[in-house]
């Protein structure tokens, strides 16, 4: 007898295949998509409970899902299927009947739950500080910023890590078997096994193994193309130049789309007394006092680490400040709950920070709905208008993937603009821009500070303030050096430190 002959009576006998075929199909196939598909389902409510759990502040809530999860992923996962099945098989009877097949489900779920707990955790972990401080930004509470923006984040970056550990628990159905089965509940492999001793060869399990990468090489790809549609989207255009970018801008400051935007929102008067912030026992902000007239564009320049972005993150209570107040319109912000706070004060960020998987018409849609209750189509009309009036109105349905730095910038400020705020922060908004789309960008700030907001904007671009703002303010080491308008903090600068800073800059 030849090898070949050998291998084809071994492992692909057709007639001993085509005898099973039907109870593959009928009993084996069922039996394992269920016993998969359940503990997967089950395993992943238990995955992100402890996702959660992982990553909480509170030692007592952290330490129990380390524990459970070390001893599920230490055990194999045959000593933890024996363990449950047949350890509790007395409880099982009372609760499922004389069937161990739900006990095996609980089984496979509680080894794919610290699996799939740690893959969560990795994934919520790996989602940029930036989309929680953007959701908390418009308004959003903790629980719902992570519920709506970070956690869905977390799990499509993983989603293919996911399917991994699905592909697991058809493989670890295979051992459920060891707790006595049912005939009408055996899985792939069982059949196959049980087959093979009446054919006396392997092709039954040849056969169940075929079944096996049947289930698990199409969803593996299909997958992978789900998670680069997700990731991507769809291009719907050719990107744009920085000089086209530009006029489309110009374009929206001759028609005074966005001047008139700006012009339906009243702005509020900022007072700043005393204020005192530190990280730890580091002090970052000291005693610093500040009066913002409603209406007016107050530029606050300065060196790397002089306190300026600690000072517009107090002003949101994205940071906290241990001493001193803040005054919006003579009330006291730090009175008010922060969520409710950031309806009326809308800030824009360095690095954008757009929820990547929604369009650019659902970031502005998002806290309108979420936040503000507003129903679908109006949200959706109250949307298209603002990215209209800052020039996107052809680009609405695009992902921030597919859109510029200037263009991704230019959606960040519709979606603040959008909660219709008295005050408007603006954080070095054009530092992470190249120089041909900052020009854009900072048109359309100076056309909506001649509208009257109140706006706040901390900047490196001393052209712009010298050119927009109605005071400049200078900081260094978390104090408030010298403040005056342009022409004075420019042109006749009194503090050596001023002088010094302008020098350089200059």
């Amino acid at each position: 007898m030849g090898f070949f002959e050998i291998i084809s009576r071994s492992f692909f006998d057709w007639p001993a295949m085509a005898a099973v075929l039907p109870n593959m199909i009928r009993v084996g196939l069922k039996n394992t998509l269920v016993l998969a598909v359940a503990s997967t389902a089950l395993g992943i409510a238990i995955g992100l409970v402890l996702a959660l759990m992982g990553i909480a502040r509170t030692a007592w809530i952290r330490v129990p899902a380390r524990i459970y999860t070390d001893v599920f992923r230490g055990l194999p996962a045959i000593v933890t299927i024996l363990l449950i099945g047949q350890g509790f098989a007395r409880l099982g009877r009372q609760i499922f009947g004389p069937s161990p097949y739900p006990l095996g489900i609980l089984a496979l779920s509680l080894i794919a739950g610290a699996y799939i707990g740690e893959i969560f955790r990795s994934g919520i972990q790996s989602v940029e500080r930036g989309q929680l401080e953007a959701a908390r930004a418009l308004g959003m509470t903790y629980p719902k910023g992570m519920r709506l923006i970070v956690i869905p984040q977390g799990v499509r970056r993983v989603l293919p890590a996911l399917v991994n550990q699905f592909i697991g628990n058809i493989k670890d159905s295979s051992l459920v078997y060891f707790l006595g089965l049912l005939a009408s509940e055996r899985e792939l492999f069982r059949v196959g096994q049980d087959q093979a001793v009446v054919a006396g060869n392997l092709s039954p399990l040849m056969l169940a193994g075929l079944f096996y990468l049947l289930i698990t090489v199409p969803l593996t790809h299909l997958v992978n193309a789900i998670d680069r549609r997700l990731r991507t989207g769809r291009r719907l255009a050719a990107p744009v130049s920085g000089l086209a970018e530009v006029g489309e801008v110009a374009a929206v400051a001759a028609s005074g789309d966005a001047a008139a935007a700006a012009a339906r929102q009243k702005g509020a008067r900022l007072d700043v007394v005393g204020l005192d912030m530190a990280y730890g026992q580091y002090p970052v902000l000291r005693g610093v006092d500040l009066s913002v007239a409603a209406g007016s564009i107050t530029c606050i320049i300065g060196p790397s680490g002089s306190g300026k972005s600690t000072l517009l993150r107090c002003l949101n209570r994205l940071a906290e400040p241990q001493g001193g107040d803040i005054r919006l319109d003579g009330t006291s912000v730090l009175r008010i709950k922060p969520d409710r706070l950031r309806r009326r004060v809308g800030m824009v960020f360095q690095q954008f920070n757009l929820f990547p998987d929604h369009t650019a018409l659902g970031n502005v849609m998002l806290a309108l709905r979420k936040v503000k209750g507003i129903g679908g189509v109006r949200a959706r009309a109250i949307a298209a208008r603002r990215l209209a009036e800052v020039g996107l109105a052809n680009r609405m349905d695009h992902r921030p993937i597919n859109l510029s730095g200037g263009q991704q910038q230019r959606v960040a400020i519709a979606r603040a603009l959008a909660l219709e705020p008295a005050l408007m922060l603006f954080d070095e908004v054009t530092s992470a821009l190249d120089p041909e789309l900052v020009k854009g960008v900072l048109t359309l700030m100076a056309e909506l500070g001649r509208s009257g907001m109140t706006m706040v904007v901390v900047t490196h671009e001393m052209n712009f303030a010298r050119r927009v703002a109605d005071q400049v303010v200078f900081m260094d080491e978390g104090t408030v050096v010298e403040v005056g308008p342009p022409e004075a903090i420019f042109g006749a600068p009194q503090s050596p430190r001023l002088k010094r800073f302008l020098s350089e800059v200059l």
